[in-house]
């Protein structure tokens, strides 16, 4: 997801202004996002300043496509034990929440989304993946092809490794899932999803048996899943951004499979490779 510059002008004075929409990613309820959100406000604000330029409003918003439903304060002063009186003396601002466990992709105020086809895809896989849900990935796979998506080769390839690094699905129920859509499976699953099990896992597994002959066979099953999923995010980032080599090392560099799995479910709405990067550089602050 990427944030947006929106010039409108007020209702009422009919002035013009500038609204800044900052967009946050989150895969679960993170205690520090009223504090991040307020220091990206502030760069901001401050960078404007050094430019002698006016402050922009900025309209914070969260999209949240965690396993249970957002908990926290949305609004930056309801994280003080204050009485009213003393509030008055809080900063305070308020961001809006995007929670994917509440929203009903289907209701007649998303039809809209259905013109952008891959932004609705990537969504409800997101959703999707922390869930477990299988129905949604077959609604999804309903959807292509009532649309005609299923033309879309690149993009079907894309998602398919999406769904197949971020979805417990076995190949057969994937198949069977595809066919019950009717999906034409045979021009579908020869993809780059299939190769990069055939080929990006096998030979990840392979090369961590290997490996794992003095540290023992589980160690190495772990370690060959450890390169199946560095392989995962290098040919996903590579399918959407260009990727120089001392990037691709860096994925390879990444042993936690926490940093990679959290670059993995981001790669699909990153409207760049630097955010998803800066999670491996970081660690998983989604």
């Amino acid at each position: 997801m990427t944030n947006v510059v929106v010039k409108c002008r007020t209702k009422a004075e009919r002035e013009p202004v500038d609204i800044y929409i900052l967009f946050e990613h989150k895969s679960y309820p993170d205690k520090k996002t009223l504090m991040q959100l307020l220091r990206y406000m502030q760069l901001m604000w401050e960078k404007a300043g050094d430019e002698k330029k006016p402050l922009r409003i900025i309209i914070p918003f969260v999209f949240y496509h965690g396993k249970d439903p957002w908990p926290l304060p949305r609004r930056f002063a309801q994280q003080f034990p204050a009485t009213e009186k003393l509030k008055n003396f809080l900063l305070d601002y308020e961001y809006i929440l995007f929670d994917t466990n509440a929203w009903d992709w289907d209701a007649e105020s998303n039809q809209p989304l259905k013109q952008n086809v891959f932004l609705l895809s990537a969504m409800l896989l997101m959703k999707a993946a922390f869930q477990q849900n299988l129905e949604i990935i077959r609604q999804v796979f309903q959807l292509w092809n009532q649309i005609g998506f299923v033309r879309e080769q690149e993009r079907i390839n894309f998602l398919m490794i999406y769904i197949a690094e971020t979805h417990d699905v076995p190949a057969p129920e994937l198949t069977r899932m595809l066919e019950e859509s009717k999906i034409e499976r045979e021009n579908t699953m020869p993809t780059l999803a299939q190769r990069l099990r055939e080929e990006g896992k096998e030979q990840g597994i392979q090369q961590g048996l290997q490996q794992g002959m003095q540290l023992g066979v589980q160690q190495g099953m772990q370690l060959g899943h450890l390169l199946g999923k560095q392989e995962a995010l290098i040919m996903l980032l590579a399918n959407r951004f260009p990727m120089t080599e001392a990037e691709k090392q860096l994925v390879t560099g990444v042993k936690e499979p926490d940093k990679l799995n959290a670059a993995l479910m981001m790669v699909v709405t990153a409207d760049s490779k630097e955010k998803v990067l800066s999670l491996l550089k970081n660690g998983a602050s989604l």
